[in-house]
């Protein structure tokens, strides 16, 4: 149910319901606390946005079933005289019946659904999708129905750069005498179309990652001063902040939106923070270096290809950690854009070892420029079913799984053995006078292995090596069945059953294997 198809005194739970009133007697673009919802003794304020001219609204995301009141607090309000100013009236909430979860929140280095649920990122990028044809939008969602991803990155902004050549058919404000934006105008052409394509993802399950500021920009929208980037972002929060699967990237790489200082993206985080009363997910992404850790900030969101890094940036931030940006499948003339099919696997499989989450995007040349990663469109490459396969697979892992951390001794040292603690000993003593970037380095390397586990299975990743062989140091409670999973063939064949302690399994000799252990019954 979205807030089209709600009535006055029902709506569903994590759905929009939405008041609507004219006659305000305000002109501003949001009006704060507008409207007053309250359930089981607390009250949450909520703020109104112009919907049209003249037209106010206000949106709300009931979190809880039950009865709710609310009552509008705006002089001059009325719709057909059915709003009145502090008339109190009422709403149910209802059980949701169309698999919405409600709003992603994380919790320790992962995340969750409002509803509790475990939800893991597998997301993609298209950055501006919204900005293209009705046509080549229907043909995005289509694909995304069929894919395997329930994240995507998306901008506010149109984007120009290569393979980003056209205008947009309408703009997120309306313009001046003098041809300057004005922000505090907001077309609602535009603002009906995003939300529109908000409603159509959360349906699909799919969560959009709305990117509000970027720098590849030919419209001015890079350099808007920094009180009209803050009436901007304040009409985000009121109009959009209701859907339950938004989450706020404040920046696509936010060291290259140079009108912009780090006081102002401290500004926009804190208005965030409260502003947006449902508490979505706040992140920045960057070009060099991961954003510095903040308050206001739930995860990292890292444009790098040195995925190896990662538990030192979950040690660091203590937070959930998303390579958001690792590189594209195509074969586009960047070195950003013509990874191998393989390699793109490959480093879906590299994070999530490595206890983080990855973002996939595509960029095969074609002559009208309709690249997935940009515009959308169709999927073209060889990794959406490979990353489909490995989300299949996570998901049916038995048990609350997770991955071995930073280690500063080997974990696979037998401290029964004392010639192996004399050798751990010795090593460690050669590796303490090394440098610490050398150090660190081991310590990724050698000390924290590509292994997810639970007390139900544990499963390696052995990347792009390829040996003929491979010892596993099982449990010795119980019985163990062994399967050998090839990531780019998408198979598992039995190698072992009713194994424990050490075991020896025979490999294919190729690149992307992984070995499952699943605890038998």
């Amino acid at each position: 149910m979205n807030q089209m198809e709600q009535t006055m005194n029902q709506t569903e739970q994590y759905d929009v319901f939405e008041i609507s009133f004219e006659n305000a007697d305000t002109e501003n673009h949001v009006i704060e606390h507008a409207a007053v919802f309250e359930h089981g003794g607390k009250e949450y304020p909520a703020d109104a946005f112009r919907k049209e001219d003249g037209v106010y609204a206000v949106r709300f995301m009931p979190m809880e079933q039950g009865t709710w009141n609310y009552r509008i607090c705006v002089d001059g309000a009325g719709m057909d005289s059915s709003v009145e100013r502090n008339m109190q009236k009422t709403f149910e909430c209802v059980a949701n019946t169309h698999g919405n979860h409600g709003p992603v929140h994380t919790q320790g280095d992962g995340f969750r659904y409002a509803d509790g649920s475990r939800y893991l990122p597998f997301g993609t990028t298209c950055y501006a999708w919204i900005h293209q044809s009705q046509e080549l939008q229907e043909e995005t969602l289509k694909t995304l129905a069929e894919s395997p991803f329930n994240k995507i990155r998306m901008c506010v902004f149109p984007k120009s750069m290569p393979y980003n050549n056209n205008d947009p058919d309408v703009y997120p404000f309306r313009k001046r005498e003098d041809g300057s934006w004005n922000v505090w105008d907001p077309d609602p052409v535009f603002w009906e179309k995003l939300d529109t394509r908000l409603a159509q993802l959360r349906d699909l399950g799919i969560e959009a990652d709305l990117i509000v500021f970027h720098p590849y920009d030919r419209w001015g929208f890079a350099e808007l001063s920094q009180e009209e980037s803050l009436v901007y972002l304040r009409y985000c929060i009121a109009r959009l902040s209701a859907y339950s699967n938004l989450w706020w990237s404040l920046a696509n790489e936010y060291e290259m939106v140079y009108a912009k200082s780090m006081k102002d993206w401290e500004e926009y985080g804190e208005m965030l923070l409260e502003k947006d009363i449902y508490g979505h997910l706040r992140s920045v992404h960057n070009i060099f270096l991961p954003f510095p850790k903040k308050p206001w900030l739930t995860h990292c969101s890292v444009q790098s290809v040195d995925i190896g890094h990662i538990p030192v940036w979950k040690k660091e931030y203590g937070m959930p950690v998303v390579i958001d940006e690792c590189g594209y499948e195509g074969n586009i003339e960047y070195g950003w854009g013509n990874l191998t099919g393989m390699e793109m696997v490959h480093r879906f499989w590299w994070t999530i070892f490595r206890g983080g989450y990855c973002t996939h995007g595509e960029t095969f040349h074609r002559e009208d420029e309709v690249l997935w990663w940009a515009k959308g469109g169709k999927l073209y490459g060889e990794s959406a079913p490979r990353i489909a396969f490995l989300k299949t697979l996570l998901e049916s892992l038995p048990g609350e799984w997770k991955p071995i951390h930073l280690n500063p001794t080997n974990p696979n040292l037998d401290l029964n053995d004392p010639e192996a603690v004399e050798n751990e000993r010795k090593f460690q003593k050669a590796l303490s006078a090394m440098p610490e970037s050398v150090k660190e380095g081991v310590m990724l390397g050698l000390n924290t292995p590509l292994q997810l586990e639970s007390e139900k299975f544990l499963m390696k990743y052995l990347e792009r090596m390829r040996p003929c062989m491979a010892h596993l140091d099982l449990p010795k409670e119980g019985k163990w069945t062994v399967e050998v999973i090839d990531t780019w063939e998408m198979t598992w064949t039995v190698a072992l059953r009713g194994v424990s302690g050490k075991v020896k399994v025979d490999l294919p000799s190729k690149e992307g294997i992984a070995l499952l252990a699943l605890k038998e019954d």
